[in-house]
């Protein structure tokens, strides 16, 4: 259909090109009609053109802001990284948990070994026949040994370290967060800014129509010779109109990259769209700066990883500390070994290496004494558990500076918002006026453009109020950490 529409508007300009050069007369073949006439044709090529193969017709999906943002929580990189980040602190929790009661070791031994006889006392194998060739009769000999240590008291040890894994797993939860904060952010601003690129194009276009409309009018005035107007009202509105084609690109190009944003942010890669709406103002209840302060220190990523961060080396510290003494324990030991060729020794002041079953569990103290390298590592722990605490300092302090600037930032956005509603109300207004004083005869096409110019500027600077105003308010929802404070759609 597109391809036959293509085809249907060509063969009507060329028919209509037609019609126009058998019509005209003798002086329409002078240098200036000739020019007019050259310009509203390419004029009518470029409007005409698609801005498409018109053979390509894919019907897209609309996704709504809520499904962008949940699906951007699934597939944006960014949170796969926090994902595996915390995955990794917690398989580091649960070494922390299990390590101390899984210091078990085992190891066996198969061997040859030549035929030995005889006693301590009085042997019949003499030492060199350990050091036997390949090619000697040899028989086979088997060793298996397990040793194991059970805690008992450790003076906090197993405790604080895995106080330090939970620690840890706080601050990894509390990373992922950061990293859902500030994609929520960038979605919402892909988003607004598409839905107000299209706010944009949609302008122009209006714009373009009514000043193709008053330049129809200029001239049938001229070719009729009507006084009033001259050739400068064409040419005016002519030129206005081309100054809005020149910034006709500025909106193609936003909403391209917003869609190319969201398409990489969500996952999708085809059929991908948003709502084709109008962009109206945000539906927001502002609370006071103080409230978002507030939920500042409690929901802001980082806020809650500083403080994770210091639980953390305060845990580090006492662990530290706790290395400083010795670890009492239960020591458990069992040992079998055989050699079928081998004579056994029933001495118990011989030890038989090769046929014998032992085990034997005893109250161990494991103590390393290194305690001038531990005083050392313990003051390294305090060190850097001052240094979160400078940290957390340093970051409450930057939140409430980024709070209260985001919401100056909102409350001027919103007022520019409000203001340029007003102008836009009024130029509305005011081409009504003309336009109704153009359709009565008191006035020319001519006086459109000025209203028309008010309206644009007005318009064009409302659509990008609204969208720094929506971008404000989900900055401010990210600094705070507070979400339901940005637009929900």
């Amino acid at each position: 259909m597109g391809r036959i529409r293509y085809l249907f508007l060509s063969v009507l300009l060329c028919a209509t090109a037609q019609a126009r050069s058998a019509y005209a007369g003798p002086f329409d073949l002078e240098d200036d009609d000739d020019k007019k006439k050259q310009e509203k044709k390419d004029d009518e090529k470029i409007e005409a053109a698609p801005a498409k193969d018109p053979l390509v017709l894919t019907k897209r999906k609309a996704y709504t802001l809520a499904e962008c943002l949940s699906l951007s929580e699934r597939n944006h990189p960014n949170l796969w990284v926090g994902r595996a980040r915390l995955a990794t602190y917690h398989a580091q929790l649960d070494e922390a948990r299990w390590a101390p009661f899984f210091q078990w070791s085992t190891s066996a031994t198969l061997g040859v070994i030549p035929k030995i006889t005889g006693t301590p006392f009085y042997t019949a194998a003499p030492a060199n026949l350990l050091s036997t060739k390949f090619t000697d009769g040899l028989n086979p000999f088997l060793q298996f040994s397990i040793n194991g240590y059970v805690p008992l008291f450790h003076f906090g040890k197993i405790d604080w370290a895995r106080r330090a894994g939970e620690a840890q797993v706080r601050v990894g939860e509390w990373d992922l967060e950061r990293f859902r904060q500030e994609v929520r952010r960038d979605v919402r601003k892909a988003f607004y800014v598409i839905m107000g690129a299209r706010d944009g194009r949609y302008l122009l276009n209006e714009v373009k129509s009514r000043l193709e409309k008053a330049i129809e009018g200029v001239q049938g005035k001229l070719d009729r010779g009507e006084a009033g107007v001259d050739e400068t009202d064409r040419i005016r509105l002519e030129v206005y109109r081309d100054q809005l084609l020149a910034r006709g690109g500025t909106p193609d190009m936003l909403e391209t990259n917003g869609m190319a944003a969201l398409r990489f942010m969500t996952g999708v890669q085809v059929n991908f769209d948003v709502p084709d709406e109008p962009l109206a103002r945000p539906e927001v209840n502002v609370a006071p700066v103080v409230s978002y302060l507030s939920a500042a220190r409690l929901f802001r990523a980082e806020v809650g990883s500083a403080r994770a961060g210091i639980a953390q080396r305060n845990a580090n510290l006492e662990l530290m500390r706790a290395r400083l003494f010795p670890d009492i324990g239960i020591d458990l030991r069992a040992s079998y070994s055989t050699a079928p060729m081998v004579v056994t020794q029933n001495n118990a002041w011989v030890v038989d290496y090769f046929n014998r079953f032992t085990y034997n569990g005893s109250l161990t103290a494991r103590w390393n004494l290194d305690i001038m390298p531990g005083q050392a590592r313990v003051n390294g722990a305090e060190s850097q558990l001052e240094e979160a605490r400078a940290w957390e300092r340093l970051t409450v302090g930057n939140v409430g500076v980024e709070v209260e600037s985001a919401y100056a930032a909102m409350l001027e956005t919103r007022k520019r918002e409000e203001m340029w509603a007003r102008a836009e109300k009024k130029a509305k207004g005011w081409i009504a006026t003309i336009q109704d004083a153009i359709d009565l005869g008191t006035k020319d096409e001519g006086a459109i453009m000025e209203p028309l110019r008010s309206y644009v500027d007005s318009r064009l600077n409302h659509i990008q109020a609204l969208v720094e105003y929506y971008i404000a308010l989900s900055e401010l929802a990210r600094v705070s950490g507070w979400d339901a404070a940005a637009p929900q759609k």
